[in-house]
């Protein structure tokens, strides 16, 4: 075909048309493309899966005294302040009376609290101070009762609040019967109260709060996946996995959920990727692109 027929053949209004229809459809692709959107994205891997109950503890002084005028009379100044260090023996207090009376440590350890120093009258059975060994410290917590068919003596407890460190513990008592506890919405909860062994730090104190994790149970070499990937669809678990930089619907069966990981029973293979808070914005096709 010569250069002039092209020209001619380019000239008919068949060939006009054919154009400017292959131009629209360009045009219109160019402008209702939609970019790939931004999405955070998971591999699904595998691992050890940890059932964790948390819940708020106190460090309490396993053996906590605490020293009474033991007669009416007149206490002479208490001598001792917080922190002191004292021996087995050594003298808390006095108080005079038709003869001296002297309160005397019952262990080693500390003075926690002073709750009266100055000379002056005292009734008997006045409380003056608190005393205690710190080296011989546990952490007590309060377990809703709903919560304790999974919870065992000696389950393994991660311990943070006090500085960076992973403090570890284990429960070493629960007591047999619940209380009464108000709860901070003014709820009556029933608890149980437990304690929680661990070797203390040597500047910790009495009456620190600390954030207890409580492992109820391990499951290793298991899938597992951030919560925030799942979601609800036809009243069943689901995910979206990115394949070819595009958003798949992914029906998935949950085992187990706790402290914001998931362990998946089937559906998901190691290796893959899902994306976490999908929200409304993605949907099956969606084209995606890691942020």
């Amino acid at each position: 075909m010569t250069k002039e027929s092209i020209l001619e053949l380019l000239k008919t209004k068949n060939t006009k048309i054919i154009i400017g229809v292959i131009l629209f459809l360009v045009i219109s692709f160019l402008i209702l493309r939609k970019d790939p959107k931004p999405v955070e994205i998971a591999i699904v891997k595998k691992g050890v899966y940890q059932q964790i109950l948390s819940v708020q503890g106190k460090t309490k002084i396993k053996e906590l005294y605490t020293a009474y005028a033991p007669v009416n009379g007149v206490m002479r100044r208490v001598e001792l302040h917080a922190g002191d260090r004292i021996k087995k023996g050594n003298t808390l207090l006095t108080v005079d009376w038709d003869v001296v009376k002297t309160v005397k440590s019952s262990s080693d350890g500390q003075i926690l609290k002073v709750y009266r120093e100055s000379a002056g009258p005292v009734t008997m059975g006045e409380k003056i101070l608190d005393y205690g060994d710190l080296r011989k410290i546990e952490i007590s917590a309060f377990i809703l009762s709903e919560d304790m068919p999974d919870l065992d003596i000696n389950d393994k407890t991660l311990i943070t609040g006090f500085g960076e460190n992973v403090l570890e513990g284990s429960i070493s008592n629960i007591e047999p019967s619940a209380i009464t506890k108000i709860s901070s919405l003014g709820v009556e909860e029933q608890r149980v109260p437990i304690s929680i062994k661990f070797d203390p730090p040597s500047d910790i104190g009495d009456g620190y709060e600390l954030e207890c994790k409580i492992i109820l149970f391990e499951k290793p070499n298991v899938i597992v996946i951030p919560t925030s990937a799942l979601f609800r669809e036809d009243e069943k678990w689901a995910v979206f996995t990115v394949e070819k930089k595009k958003a798949r619907l992914r029906f998935v069966e949950v085992e187990n959920q706790s402290e914001g990981i998931s362990m998946i029973k089937t559906g998901l293979n190691e290796g893959e990727s899902v994306i976490l808070y999908p929200g409304d914005a993605v949907t099956s096709g969606t084209k995606v692109i890691p942020e």
